[in-house]
């Protein structure tokens, strides 16, 4: 969640220093769509009041009637009062609708009123992934009852059938819960359909927000969902009076008076907040009586009129609009939120001011122009404001180094035909004389070379990636093949500006939640799917390793340009393996120019858990380490890991046999299968059995006195990189009764080892930092970028209930990762 809130609070203050968002009008009086920014006249393209209704001479007066006959407010719960207003208002609007309305303060505040009221305990939900966050917001109040929520793929009508016929089985009531119009791309509902499966299923029933639609389509601009239907009576409408309507509030509509009437007396808003003000009672009333009448058809008429020339506008000037229907809402794709700033900027140098389209509302990679056509727009105001984003189009993209075969492929319009992404060729050089080379193994690069950038910085040195490469190759299960692609960017002197690599692998899409949540999904995995939410990912590194994995010469001049590059790769390397994902990871955190980099590329930053390293080395006794610790440390060392030394043996295992390795491999189990700080797949077998013929590893054995012999209760797996130490992962025998203290002796043995064979730093990994600090290791907070093609995954696993810690037996020591 923090990461969450960072990003969102990322991205609009990116956009406030930009200029584009957080603005104020400073009109005193305004006039039609004329606003003044900044002192500077623009044509407001962000309206959601598409029919212009709000300078209605009709309405002005019906809310100034109602403001001379009751101030300024009626202050009473409507549990108690209302005004005359609102009974009246509720009459026009169940003639509009041809059914049973509530009128709410908000619509927000109508779904809290509503959703809590008619969803049965024994009742299942099932949102499409695009609804409204206000109904999202709502339904979360429902998880305290239990009730059983899932997420549907936008309008997949198949998916959501199958989902009717199994969760009919079970529940007394299926909800599907969708918007009408949806308020980003713009595009609709399949009503059509879902009218089909009304009729066709007994138990299905639907919940829509047709804000967006409310005044536009229709009979009396009842809306796109009742535009070629009566309200069903399996269905609630719930639409917005504060767009097209032009005056304020929400309309529940129910298909009989007892769901209107219960939701009038126990929906918690009803009985708790205040109610509409006078004055957007008696606009509405206009506004109601406006649709009732003849004027309505011109008005929509109008509209309809200025969104046909909209898009045809569009067409000619060949911008990307990424869904074409008859709605006021349009979309245009630009891919990376650098790339909508730069052009909004220049449109309002322009005179017309549209919104960006930005995270959270849609994926980071989805950014675009999100813009509204309105019943006052004139075609030449059109007309200037889709020729200015034209001219600007092309040359911001440039600027701005991305393409509109990437925008393609980021909302999976059409095929690509960037050659760019396909070029096999393995050395590219690049207009700004970077030379880009390419390669799939390791063994194709210069041995030497390599060492001298990646030596000491972990595990991924020349002869870590060939036993990587060799070990997660040709195996049976899918999680166990990785793909691996290695880059090096050179300018034109030869010097090396940027190396990494990337691996490729199914992945959990948990790996980085609460444990609580993996905790659950688990169950399912165990269950049902063992590859439920599940997906794969281009990352730098692996999932076996962990360190700087990107070498960036920060004195370079072409920095930016190499950063471009690698943006590039990885993205055609998403295409290439039909990855969902991208993971560019372990950076230090704390580098605001990295993070507003990556956010304009369309990477959003993540927290790691804090790595740990060790340099404390170099002493020539065991006291002498000792004492080089803090006080606390001291006590702690001698208290909770000397005291028990007699009891424990420590060896190297050199040539360890097959037996050993399939033992420890299931002391690796013991620890993994009980671990959820870092979701992963379970390591293959082959890698134990390579890690015996490796000299690069090594197996440290944790045998515990008992009698005369000793049993083995952990091991931990090294490997020693330069004067680098990495301890990897860890087995521990989970059924001894020492077994806390056998985490706290392994790492003191990790420490003593890494002295004996004169390194000069250990890398202690992800998690426990407490007990790595106690033996004189550093934390290090770090951070990954992320980029998503599909945030269906992601949304899926937040909207997982977090439960108390205490539902599961969680203790940061015991991970398999060190």
């Amino acid at each position: 969640m923090n990461n969450f809130l960072n990003t969102i609070n990322d991205v609009i203050t990116d956009g406030k220093n930009s200029g584009i968002l957080h603005l104020n009008v400073s009109n005193e009086t305004l006039e039609g769509n004329i606003l003044q920014i900044n002192k500077k006249d623009l044509v407001n393209f962000s309206s959601c009041s598409y029919l212009g209704l709000e300078f209605d001479p009709r309405l002005k007066a019906g809310a100034i009637k109602a403001l001379e006959g009751y101030g300024t407010q009626f202050s009473a719960s409507r549990a108690y009062l209302s005004s005359i207003h609102y009974h009246q208002l509720e009459e026009k609007l169940n003639k509009l609708f041809g059914g049973y309305v509530v009128v709410t303060p908000t619509t927000t505040l109508g779904h809290i009123s509503t959703i809590p009221v008619i969803i049965g305990e024994k009742d299942a939900v099932i949102l499409d992934h695009q609804v409204h966050s206000s109904i999202q917001t709502a339904t979360s109040l429902l998880k305290p009852k239990g009730n059983h929520i899932e997420l549907l793929r936008h309008n997949r009508m198949d998916i959501l059938e199958e989902r009717i016929i199994q969760l009919s089985k079970k529940y007394e009531k299926v909800w599907y819960m969708a918007d009408g119009i949806y308020s980003m791309y713009g595009d609709g509902a399949p009503i059509d359909r879902i009218y089909e499966l009304l009729d066709k299923y007994s138990k299905f029933h639907f919940y829509v927000d047709d804000a967006h639609g409310m005044s536009c389509f229709g009979k009396n601009g009842r809306g796109f969902v009742l535009q070629f239907h009566d309200l069903h009576e399996k269905m609630v409408l719930t639409t917005s009076l504060n767009k097209a309507f032009a005056s304020g509030g929400g309309a529940m509509v129910f298909p009989n008076e007892k769901m209107a009437s219960l939701v009038r007396t126990c929906g918690g808003p009803m009985i708790t907040s205040g109610p509409m003000q006078p004055a957007a009672l008696g606009a509405a009333l206009a506004a109601a009586d406006i649709h009732l009448s003849k004027d309505i058809i011109k008005m929509k008429e109008d509209l309809q009129e200025n969104i046909k020339y909209a898009n045809l506008m569009i067409k000619k000037a060949g911008l990307p609009l990424i869904k074409e229907l008859n709605s006021p809402v349009f979309f245009i794709g630009v891919g990376l939120p650098k790339v909508g700033y730069q052009l909004i900027k220049k449109m309002l140098d322009d005179g017309y001011y549209t919104n960006l389209g930005a995270f959270p509302a849609v994926p980071m990679k989805n950014t675009g122009v999100r813009f509204t056509i309105t019943r006052l727009h004139t075609f030449k105001q059109i007309e200037g404001m889709i020729t200015s984003m034209a001219y600007h189009f092309d040359k911001v993209l440039e600027e701005q180094n991305f393409s509109r075969d990437q925008i393609m492929k980021a909302f999976k319009l059409e095929n690509s035909n960037d050659s760019r992404s396909e070029e096999n060729s393995k050395y590219l050089i690049k207009p700004s004389n970077l030379v880009l080379e390419k390669y799939q193994s390791i063994s194709e690069i210069d041995k030497e070379e390599w060492n001298k950038i990646f030596e000491n910085k972990g595990s991924f040195d020349y002869n870590g990636l060939l036993f990587l490469e060799d070990t997660f190759r040709n195996n049976k299960l899918q999680q166990d093949n990785w793909e691996f692609d290695y880059l090096i960017i050179r300018d034109k002197n030869k010097n090396v500006v940027l190396a990494t690599f990337f691996t490729t692998a199914l992945c959990k899409d948990d790996m980085l939640s609460h444990e609580t949540i993996s905790h659950k999904i688990e169950i399912i995995r165990k269950t049902v799917d063992p590859y439920y939410l599940t997906s794969k990912m281009v990352m730098t590194g692996s999932l076996l390793t962990e360190g700087n994995h990107v070498f960036i010469n920060e004195k370079s001049s072409y920095k930016k340009q190499a950063f471009n590059e690698m943006y590039w790769m990885a993205s055609a390397l998403m295409k290439k393996y039909n990855a969902s994902s991208i993971m560019l990871r372990d950076f230090d955190d704390g580098n605001p120019e990295l993070d507003k980099m990556m956010l304009g590329n369309g990477y959003f930053k993540t927290q790691m858990p804090e790595r740990n390293t060790h340099s404390n080395l170099g002493w020539k006794t065991e006291e002498e380490f000792v004492s080089s610790l803090s006080y606390k440390s001291r006590y702690h060392l001698r208290s909770q890991i000397l005291k028990y030394n007699p009891i424990f043996e420590c060896k190297v295992i050199a040539e360890p046999t097959k037996e050993q390795a399939d033992h420890w491999y299931k002391l690796y189990n013991e620890v993994k299968n009980n671990s959820f700080k870092l979701n992963t797949f379970d390591l293959p077998k082959k890698l134990f059995y390579n890690i015996s013929k490796s000299k690069n590893w090594e197996v440290l054995s944790i045998c515990l006195k008992e009698g005369q012999d000793f049993k083995e209760v952990a091991v931990i797996f090294n490997y020693k990189s330069g004067e680098t130490y990495n301890a990897m992962f860890i087995g521990i025998d989970k059924t001894n009764k020492f077994e806390f203290s056998v985490y706290r002796q392994s790492l003191y043995q990790i420490v003593l080892r890494a002295n004996a064979l004169n390194c000069k730093s250990i890398n202690l990994g992800f998690t426990a930092s407490l007990e790595k600090r106690r033996l004189g290791a550093q934390s290090f907070k770090t951070v990954a970028y992320m980029q998503s093609n599909d945030h269906f995954n992601a949304a899926v696993i937040e909207s997982m209930q977090i439960t108390s810690k205490q539902s599961i037996n969680v203790y940061e020591g015991e991970n398999s990762v060190i």
